[in-house]
């Protein structure tokens, strides 16, 4: 990690902070919990929530509770599935409230479930690594603060240092590569 990641918190170790707001000091707690919020608070955003402003809080503890409570249950153990489980939380209980009110949003059709947390085994899971690794460097960078750390294109592009419009470029040619090279695993789940 060099010097502008780690002064940036380009890369958050998610686990870790689970680990200071379920075990850390009052301090460390506050700190935690405020990142947590941040990050589906992105999520909210992300979704275009702004009409349920006066639920996000609502909606940031019931997520906040269901990734404790997956995390104490050991369900959390590669660290980059935490981003993409909280996002998937996010989605589901924003779209449960809104249902729950009778509220479909406009232009949107029903979302089908998508399953909280996929387990991949190892083979799969080294095969996705070694695909990843073998990206240029930008679109590796791109796609980690974007699609594992949960950033949005403009907080990426500021903690990658990656102008906008090239990290958008670098996400479309890093994702299209992996879709190439992981043809045979994506047919065969």
């Amino acid at each position: 990690m060099n010097e502008h990641q780690r002064k940036s918190g380009a890369y958050e170790d998610w686990n870790a902070v689970m680990r200071m707001l379920l075990h850390g000091d009052p301090e460390q707690k506050q700190i935690a919990f405020l990142k947590l919020n941040r990050l589906i608070s992105g999520f909210l955003v992300s979704l275009q929530a702004w009409n349920s402003h006066d639920h996000w809080e609502d909606l940031q503890q019931t997520v906040l509770m269901k990734l404790v409570k997956s995390f104490c249950q050991g369900q959390l153990r590669e660290a980059q599935a935490f981003v993409v489980y909280a996002r998937t939380i996010t989605r589901n209980e924003f779209f449960d409230f809104l249902k729950a009110r009778g509220v479909q949003r406009e232009g949107e059709e029903e979302v089908p479930d998508v399953p909280e947390l996929v387990s991949l085994d190892k083979e799969t899971v080294l095969i996705v690594r070694s695909a990843f690794s073998h990206l240029p460097e930008e679109q590796r960078r791109a796609i980690q603060a974007v699609y594992l750390e949960g950033h949005t294109y403009e907080e990426a592009a500021e903690t990658t240092g990656i102008p906008l419009g090239s990290l958008k470029r670098y996400l479309r040619l890093g994702l299209g590569q992996l879709r190439l090279q992981l043809a045979d695993v994506l047919k065969g789940q």
